[in-house]
């Protein structure tokens, strides 16, 4: 190879190494630049936030049914009248059911006279039989027609009795004590068979039916106190019992709470604020919240030196987009708000708050 090759390759080699020393000497390489990040600030929960609705009902509920059904013709109590077991709630037209009485008593009593007769025949044939006037066969036959004739009554005087019962179910009574919850009937209307027409919450503890997140339901147990408001005041219930099966398409769970303190009128719906635990609770972005294995939950808390590391958190309730949680965490912290599940702990990030 001639020399000025070699000067040429040499240079050629200089510019090189001067072109990588300048790269090396700028900016880093895209790979190493610190990720940029969406957070959201730890803050204080407000309380008394609704985070789910549930609605007041009596342990011992009773519902008034027209057993023959009829026309309404009076009515004597409203929903919220508090009522006493037997009271009378409504009148229908019954003209229908004692008609029906009056023939099924006519109808026995003609049952009975024939049943009568036939004994006596029965009787007779008996004595004619002892003096061998009569036969084995004419004996048998007037035995038979007295038993038949017997059953006949029996079964006329049933038909009456029920008959009696009908024409008196005319008038529709509380079978329980309590407050009325529900009238599902109005003057004039003509009930069917069968068709409720009142619904009473019997007194003694009452209750509130809530259906509750699926991610509520599972930190919550039968015991915990939850809080809860309406219009006319507030309260607190403690946890019953929570469905184990999802309740409907909308994955939630049902739950029933005992109502221990404050006293909500039956049908009446309530606000209820879902946390154990508010004095120790923050409040952190939904999607902050990062699930791991065996079901524990956690965060990443954007550090100092900018680098995220992971504090294991409990879900105590929601409100809205935020969770509440406990933790390790102290208002003001920056968590990561969205995305979280693509992060590693001890990354080095670039936090941009996230617009609420």
């Amino acid at each position: 190879m001639s020399k000025p090759s070699l000067i040429l390759n040499g240079v050629t080699a200089s510019a090189l190494a001067l072109a990588l020393s300048a790269c090396s000497g700028g900016e880093e390489p895209a790979a190493t630049l610190p990720r940029t990040v969406l957070v959201a600030p730890v803050t204080t929960p407000q309380g008394g936030e609704a985070l789910a609705i549930g609605t007041v009902r009596g342990e011992n509920q009773g519902m008034v049914a027209a057993a023959q059904g009829g026309r309404v013709l009076a009515l004597y109590v409203d929903v919220g009248a508090r009522v006493t077991q037997g009271q009378v709630l409504a009148r229908l037209d019954a003209a229908a059911a004692q008609l029906r009485s009056r023939q099924a008593e006519a109808e026995a009593r003609q049952a009975g006279i024939v049943a009568e007769e036939r004994a006596r025949n029965a009787d007779r044939a008996a004595k004619l039989h002892a003096d061998a006037a009569a036969s084995d066969a004419e004996l048998e036959a007037a035995r038979g027609e007295a038993r038949a004739a017997a059953a006949a009554s029996d079964a006329a005087r049933a038909a009456a009795t029920a008959a009696r019962r009908d024409a008196a179910e005319g008038v529709l009574r509380a079978p329980v004590s309590g407050v009325i919850a529900e009238r599902r009937t109005s003057l004039g209307a003509v009930l069917a068979p069968g068709e409720v027409a009142f619904a009473i919450e019997g007194t003694g503890e009452r209750l509130i039916d809530v259906v509750l997140p699926e991610t509520l339901a599972r930190t919550l147990r039968p015991g915990d106190v939850l809080a809860f408001r309406h219009p006319g005041g507030a309260g607190e219930a403690r946890v019953a019992g929570i469905s184990a099966r999802a309740h409907g398409g909308g994955g939630g769970r049902m739950a029933v709470l005992a109502v221990i303190a404050g006293d909500p009128a039956p049908g009446l719906v309530v606000d209820l604020a879902l946390r154990s635990d508010p004095g120790a609770a923050v409040s952190v972005p939904l999607a902050a919240v990062l699930k791991g294995r065996g079901g524990s939950e956690a965060v990443l808390v954007v550090g100092a030196d900018k680098r995220l590391r992971q504090a294991p958190v409990t879900l105590k309730g929601l409100a809205g987009s935020q969770a509440l949680v406990t933790g390790k965490l102290a208002p003001g912290e920056l968590v990561v708000a969205a995305g979280g599940e693509f992060l590693e702990p001890g990354l080095t990030v670039r936090p941009q708050r996230a617009q609420r």
